[in-house]
């Protein structure tokens, strides 16, 4: 890096790049208002070196919006959904996956809104038009997060989304339960992002917790 040269008009000048030099990395915020959606956090989880540095799997692609921004080589893309799933012609079910610990990095997006207001068009992309208990649907998120943390590779990462939310007028601490099911695999926890939404609080009714208007993507790695 070459030294920074006085500005003519006397205000500070940025430093030039040489031939050959690359620009500084972009910094990383936990909590950045510009994230707008899910292929922003892979961004900004290959920019930290959690995703892209060998073979990836996404078992819940859905409609693949996560990786409209950016997607790694070699990414394995599978749902149980076999219309959603292009790696996998029949589908693969996220509890029971047919792959040994082969993967550098597992993005796990699985159905975590554990109830709350319907939403029919985004209720069915994400697998929770169904009626269900709350209580099987946090049953399964357990299950998908020590099946995903079971096929990645030693020092690879488990990027799981999750969100602390409101049922039935108490607070499901859902990061708490992932985590705990994540260490429970054997896995550490490394760092933590948030997606800032906003929902606004559904007419007539009262109110008893602070808003989370927010969904976590939690990182994990493996010894």
């Amino acid at each position: 890096m070459s030294a920074p040269r006085p500005a003519q008009d006397g205000s500070a000048a940025q430093p030039s790049l040489s031939v050959g030099e690359a620009s500084a990395p972009p910094v990383v915020i936990a909590i950045d208002p510009s994230r707008r959606t899910n292929a922003d956090l892979m961004v900004a989880c290959r920019d930290l070196g959690y995703i892209g540095g060998g073979r990836t799997l996404d078992p819940t692609h859905g409609l693949g919006t996560f990786w409209r921004g950016w997607s790694p080589d070699g990414l394995v893309r599978t749902d149980i959904d076999p219309t959603k799933s292009p790696s996998a012609s029949r589908g693969v079910d996220f509890r029971y996956m047919p792959w040994a610990p082969i993967f550098s990095a597992v993005v796990f997006d699985p159905p975590y809104k554990l109830n709350g207001t319907e939403r029919p068009g985004a209720d069915d992309r994400y697998g929770v038009n169904a009626p269900a208990r709350w209580q099987d649907r946090m049953a399964l998120i357990l299950a998908g997060v020590r099946e995903c943390a079971r096929v990645v590779a030693p020092g690879g990462h488990l990027l799981v989304k999750c969100q602390d939310q409101v049922v039935s007028g108490s607070v499901v601490w859902q990061t708490d339960e992932v985590t705990r099911a994540a260490e429970g695999s054997g896995l550490s926890k490394v760092d933590r992002l948030e997606f800032l939404s906003y929902r606004p609080q559904p007419d007539g009714r009262r109110q008893v917790h602070a808003r989370r208007n927010h969904s976590t993507l939690l990182v994990f790695r493996k010894p």
